[in-house]
C-alpha cells in the first residue's frame, strides 16, 4: 500500500523547483525582503521573492506559511528561517534569519540613538509617514492572504470541501464570535488534521 495526499487541482501542474539557492543567495533575497517590508508585510515580500524566482511553489509556501504562524515568535522570523530551513537546511535557516533582522537591527539602532532622545519623541512628520506606511502594508498583506486563502479553500477529503469549511468556520469564530485563539485552533486544526490524514490507496 502507498500513501498519497491529494493536491488542489490547479496547482497540481506547478512548475518544477529551480537550483536550490546558496546561503549567500538566501541571506541577499531575505535583506531585501526586511528592506521592502516597511511598515510590514514581511510574509507577503517573502512569498514575492520565492515564487519570483522558482524557489517555492503556491502550495509550498502556503503549508510553510501556515505552520510559521502556528510557531511562537515573530511570524516573519519563523516564516523567514522555515523557508531558509526547507531551501537550505541549517545554515539556508540561520542565512534567511539574519538577514531578516539585519536591516531592522540597524534602523532601530539608528532611530534610537537619532530621534528617540529628542523632546516629544517622533517628530509629527514622521509619524505621519509611518502611519502611511501602515496603510500600505495592509494592502501588501492582502495580496499576500488571497493565494494562501485559495490554497486551503481547495483541500478536499474524498469529496468533502474540508478547507473551505475550516476557512470559514474560523474566520467566523476569530472575525465575528470572537472567541479565543488557541481553543480555536485546537479544535479546527485539530479537524483539518483528522479529515485531511493520508488515506491508503487500494490497488486495482
Amino acid at each position: 500500500m502507498t500513501v498519497t495526499l491529494p493536491l488542489p487541482p490547479q496547482l497540481e501542474d506547478d512548475p518544477p523547483q529551480q537550483q536550490a539557492p546558496t546561503t549567500p543567495q538566501l541571506a541577499r533575497a531575505f535583506v531585501g525582503v526586511a528592506l521592502a517590508g516597511i511598515g510590514g508585510g514581511i510574509p507577503a515580500h517573502t512569498r514575492r521573492a520565492v515564487l519570483s524566482r522558482g524557489w517555492l511553489t503556491d502550495l509550498q509556501f502556503a503549508e510553510t506559511f501556515t505552520l510559521a504562524q502556528l510557531t511562537p515568535g515573530p511570524n516573519g522570523v519563523n516564516l523567514a528561517a522555515m523557508v531558509g530551513a526547507q531551501l537550505g537546511g541549517k545554515r539556508g535557516a540561520l542565512a534567511s534569519t539574519v538577514g531578516i533582522l539585519t536591516p531592522g537591527l540597524i534602523a532601530m539602532t539608528a532611530v534610537t540613538v537619532l530621534l528617540l532622545g529628542l523632546p516629544g519623541g517622533l517628530p509629527p512628520v514622521l509619524q505621519s509617514a509611518l502611519r502611511g506606511a501602515a496603510c500600505a502594508a495592509l494592502a501588501v498583506m492582502l495580496t499576500m492572504v488571497g493565494p494562501v486563502v485559495r490554497v486551503g479553500w481547495n483541500v478536499r477529503a474524498g469529496r468533502l470541501p474540508i478547507g473551505a469549511a475550516v476557512t470559514a468556520l474560523t474566520f467566523v469564530a476569530l472575525g465575528v464570535l470572537r472567541l479565543d485563539l488557541l481553543p480555536v485552533l485546537v479544535v479546527l486544526v485539530g479537524a483539518g488534521l483528522v479529515a485531511h490524514r493520508p488515506r491508503p490507496v487500494e490497488k486495482s
